[in-house]
């Protein structure tokens, strides 16, 4: 992931869309905000004091490195030697870097930057959701001060969507500015997490999840400038985006985290939500698994110091300072003339960008696993055969596969498009055949999808092992042509992933999603629920709407199938305890991450002083 030159902003970055907060009330912009923020810091809370249970795969612990970098950690450039004078050396790749004593988050309004404390040093919250939320409004309140013109000149943010290596050289000029753009850059980048706050209502479930992708575009003809969210973002952390109409979903920078990971957070996050909209029905404190604290008095005193050690330690550190406070960054005229183009090729980036969501709602993992098939694979069979459907032919298709059963494991890939797939969609395809045919190769090609997927989790993959084998010929080898298995056309199309598909969701999200990884294919995320299946698909223009029409259909003829030949093997009590499923896919994780320490001094930024100051405590 740091050595890819291309864009972060539909290449890399995936998204969730988060489900409606279950309190009716707070499914506005500033309640929605303030709400998962505070369960944000909880969870930092749970990582910080290493409290976070294990995640379990029928009872197998996985590795759980990856929370570490998932907070305070942004990516950044690394140069070659210096050349002559101030100019940096070549741009060689990225890295990932993780900053353990940040305390503070970053919100963004209308391209602009505000921070303001959040945690005592061992991860305690320091803010109650009252306090967060009238911040979030004295931030909105000030971002508005801004014309437009003022906002699209100056959205530095919209930079961190160039080419890795234009980015790294822009950056590089910024801090060569000034002083203070080198702390307000250490600012942004060891922030816990970004808040975007966008001034846009949206209700159509696909332009909410393009919001949280890469931003809406809005241009303004009269002033010839962009007004969209896209202006709203910082592409190199993890974001929590948030709209007037109070949907919210997550952005989040792949190369330290996967989604596997991530969806825990949003997970207990969510999960959290639900249990204070439990307390606001029963009238009684109902425990929290993401923990308690009392926000605003201290650091925990859970350790095993004694009291004086506690005083003396409290007495050390210095108070949160939960004010927002406003970050600015000097500019001169190259830079603002890079933001214009930056934004330009985002445009376009968008533009170029044909997604669609689909909530099918006809049946979901219960009626599958009744009939004793694995969700995971009949969804991979649905996706081929929408392909197929549209053009007669089986491509080349890849699906992440966590490995964090292993210390520091990632993801293998699963490749869909077996002998058995090909043979059932002939089949499928074929007129008259016999139903009970097409049934047998349906169940066979379910047989060797989940066969396959169980072999990647436990290692036994390919891809992954040639990869490597391949860097470490190149690394050893400079300059020297790669062994002709790595020249073969059968190993080009192999990394020619026209459908890159993935798993990862639970009952907290609403769709999970990314752009395609090749310019003729496809990016399928997708979520199997109890009762429905949810896909976003995007493409460059390749007909994602009439993609998920041919799935949707797909999914409607073949229960007409199964329901006709094949009553459900499962009752429903039995369905309780069954566990068919065989593949359990998402993403994994491997590395270590730099550490830096605070830098001593006074705070970066100036003071907000609005006309709300009188009432904010």
């Amino acid at each position: 992931y740091t050595h890819a030159p291309c864009s972060l902003a539909l290449n890399i970055n995936p998204i969730f869309v988060l489900e409606d907060d279950p309190t009716p009330s707070r499914n506005n912009q500033l309640a929605r905000a303030s709400s998962l923020i505070l369960s944000s810091i909880k969870f930092v809370r749970m990582v910080k004091q290493e409290m976070l249970a294990p995640d379990l795969v029928r009872k197998t612990p996985l590795c759980m490195s990856q929370f570490k970098a998932l907070f305070s950690t942004a990516r950044l450039p690394v140069f070659g030697p210096a050349q002559a004078g101030d100019e940096p050396g070549e741009f060689l790749h990225d890295k990932i870097k993780t900053f353990e004593h940040a305390r503070h988050i970053l919100v963004m309004s209308r391209g602009q930057f505000y921070y303001f404390d959040v945690i005592w040093p061992d991860g305690t919250p320091a803010i109650t959701q009252r306090e967060i939320c009238r911040n979030l409004e004295r931030i909105l309140e000030d971002s508005r001060r801004k014309t437009d013109k003022e906002v699209a000149q100056s959205a530095v943010g919209v930079l961190t969507s160039e080419e890795r290596a234009t980015w790294a050289k822009i950056r590089h000029r910024l801090q060569r500015i000034s002083a203070s753009n080198r702390k307000t850059l250490e600012m942004i980048d060891s922030a816990l997490f970004v808040v975007c706050l966008d001034n846009v209502a949206l209700t159509d479930p696909t332009d909410i999840a393009n919001n949280i992708l890469a931003g809406t575009y809005n241009f303004c003809d009269k002033d010839c400038i962009q007004t969209g969210t896209c202006l709203n973002r910082w592409f190199d952390k993890l974001q929590i985006v948030v709209t007037e109409s109070g949907n919210a979903g997550i952005n989040f920078e792949h190369s330290a985290v996967d989604g596997h990971t991530v969806l825990r957070f949003a997970s207990d996050v969510f999960t959290d939500t639900i249990i204070r909209f439990a307390q606001t029905i029963s009238g009684q404190r109902v425990h929290s698994f993401i923990g308690e604290s009392s926000a605003g008095g201290g650091p925990s005193s859970s350790s095993n110091k004694t009291h004086k050690e506690l005083t003396k330690a409290v007495t050390a550190m210095r108070r949160p300072e939960t004010r927002p406070r406003k970050l600015e960054l000097d500019l001169d005229t190259l830079v603002q003339q890079d933001i214009c183009y930056a934004e330009g090729r985002l445009s376009d980036a968008i533009l170029q960008n044909d997604a669609h969501c689909l909530e099918f709602v006809g049946y979901g993992k219960q009626f599958i696993v009744q009939n004793g098939m694995s969700p995971d694979a009949f969804a991979q069979l649905a996706i081929l055969s929408a392909y197929y459907t549209m053009y007669g032919r089986l491509v080349n298709t890849y699906e992440s596969v966590q490995t964090k059963a292993f210390l520091h494991g990632r993801t293998e890939a699963a490749r869909s498009a077996t002998s058995e797939a090909a043979a059932f969609l002939k089949s499928w395809t074929k007129p008259g055949l016999e139903p009970s045919k097409k049934l047998d190769a349906l169940r066979k090609a379910l047989a060797a999808h989940s066969s396959m997927t169980k072999e990647a989790a436990q290692g036994y993959g390919v891809d992954r092992h040639l990869f490597a084998l391949c860097e470490l010929f190149k690394q050893e080898n400079p300059g020297a042509p790669v062994p002709k298995i790595f020249q073969d056309l059968a190993y080009r199309i192999l990394g020619t992933n026209t459908l890159s598909t993935s798993n990862c969701g639970n009952p907290s999200l609403r769709f999970f999603g990314f752009g395609p990884v090749t310019p003729q294919g496809f990016g399928i995320g997708y979520i199997i629920k109890e009762d429905a299946m949810h896909f976003m698909i995007t493409s460059k223009h390749r007909q994602s709407r009439r993609f998920a029409t041919c799935l949707s259909r797909y999914l409607g003829q073949v229960q007409d199938l199964i329901l006709e030949l094949d009553p459900p093997m499962i009752t429903p009590r039995e369905l309780q305890v069954a566990r068919v499923d065989p593949s359990d896919n998402g993403y994994g994780f491997f590395g270590d991450f730099e550490e830096s320490l605070p830098t001593p001094g006074s705070p970066v930024g100036r003071a907000l002083r609005l006309n709300s100051d009188a009432s904010f405590p």
